[in-house]
């Protein structure tokens, strides 16, 4: 077998438990009213969108071989299920400029880790 051909070779393996790790922080966060409140005004909408830009950036770089659009597509839906678990664990209703920002961290943190991953080749 070729080098190239394994899905997860050693050049990936820090991408894909730090992605899973990020992914389940930010579901417990939307479980755990106290997390909403963690941060205020301009910081809610950067700590949103950083999250996102580098959650993406994860699973664009743990899933090489998947399609951009795709891994991009799976943040945005993760995104609207995150808001959506947070009506019942924030209590509040849904932050649809919440999973808009979400969704716009995880379309640039897909795009950073395509155009950093093209220039490794």
């Amino acid at each position: 077998m070729e080098p190239d051909s394994v899905i997860l070779n050693r050049t990936l393996i820090p991408f894909f438990p730090a992605a899973i790790a990020l992914t389940l922080a930010l579901l417990g966060a939307s479980a755990i009213p106290v997390a909403g409140q963690l941060a205020y005004g301009n910081w809610h909408w950067i700590a949103h969108f950083g999250a996102y830009a580098v959650l993406a950036y994860l699973w664009r770089r743990a899933l090489p071989r998947a399609l951009a659009l795709g891994v991009a597509a799976a943040v945005v839906a993760f995104g609207f299920v995150q808001e959506a678990i947070e009506i019942a664990g924030h209590a509040h209703g849904i932050e649809l400029a919440d999973a808009l920002v979400n969704a716009a961290g995880g379309a640039l943190g897909v795009a950073a880790a395509h155009a950093s991953s093209r220039r490794s080749d």
